[in-house]
């Protein structure tokens, strides 16, 4: 396994980091995760823990039709050969 510094993003002259950990795909598959899956982190002492997270995972917010999408869409459908 190995550790990486990677830039995240530069902003008003300061660089921000994140650090990637590199899982070989064997352990990955040992540990049965999926591509995407949530995981946590826990700290204990100088050892970090990662499992797999017991909150749900996030579903998509369906945030409906604004009444100008509406609008728009009614206008338009008009003008379709």
């Amino acid at each position: 396994m190995r550790i990486h510094k990677v830039v995240n993003r530069v902003y008003a002259g300061v660089t921000y980091y994140r650090w990637v950990v590199t899982i070989p795909p064997k352990r990955i598959r040992e540990l049965g995760w999926a591509n995407g899956q949530e995981l946590e982190a826990v700290v204990r002492g100088s050892t970090l823990w990662i499992q797999p997270s017991v909150r749900p995972a996030r579903q998509p917010r369906d945030r409906g039709v604004t009444m100008l999408e509406e609008e728009a869409r009614r206008r338009t459908m008009g003008r379709r050969p």
